[in-house]
């Protein structure tokens, strides 16, 4: 484990929880999805690595006590042993605290962290680090699939993003000489006007 997680105090943070009453199955809902989107944030790799532990009055009728959600190991403290009490014996538990990472705004779990030269993050901070995981999540996709340029249109320009695009995709082609030879002073290939030329006259006998 590498990152223990104070499950609603990120909630509250995050805006996912407002304090306000709301109905069980409303509840159930927005904590799941909260939950989908943490994972999500976080990638499957860091997901395994990750516990999140969430208060419970009574057992929750959506999850068991610990489960395994979308990678991320939930653990429900159940009555009188309340989140802040679970995690600060996960903490004391940890064989290499100094590798772990605790997430909470609370003044107590923070304490015991740092007793035990674990690393704190609070829920603001935490939450920010999210947004650079997504940021660099997104980057990563968009190198993966680079967009198609926008036109084929051979006489409109290129913008500088699908130059570059263009550069990145073929600028080895231009050191290769079979290109070189190909597109040299003697090249055979069909121009504009001969392309257009024979293709006028297949249309005339079509």
């Amino acid at each position: 484990m590498l990152w223990l997680i104070d499950g609603y105090n990120l909630m509250y943070a995050a805006g996912a929880l407002d304090g306000r009453e709301i109905r069980r199955e409303s509840f159930y809902r927005k904590r799941r999805r909260f939950l989908s989107d943490l994972a999500d944030a976080l990638g499957p790799e860091r997901c395994r690595e990750t516990t999140v532990v969430l208060d419970a009055s009574t057992p929750p009728a959506d999850f068991p006590l610990k489960t395994v959600y979308q990678g991320l190991n939930l653990i429900f403290a159940l009555g009188d042993e309340n989140a802040d009490a679970r995690i600060e014996a996960l903490i004391a538990a940890h064989s290499a605290p100094k590798s772990l990472t605790v997430v909470s705004s609370d003044r107590r779990i923070r304490r015991a962290a740092q007793r035990r030269r674990a690393r704190t993050l609070s829920a603001d901070e935490f939450l920010d680090l999210l947004e650079r995981f997504q940021t660099a999540k997104r980057h990563e996709m968009s190198y993966q699939n680079p967009a198609t340029p926008r036109s084929l249109d051979r006489d409109s320009p290129l913008s500088a993003e699908e130059a570059a695009l263009w550069l990145a995709e073929f600028g080895e082609l231009d050191a290769a000489s079979e290109t070189r030879e190909a597109f040299g002073p003697g090249s055979t290939l069909l121009t504009d006007a001969e392309i257009a030329r024979i293709q006028k006259e297949i249309d005339s006998e079509s």
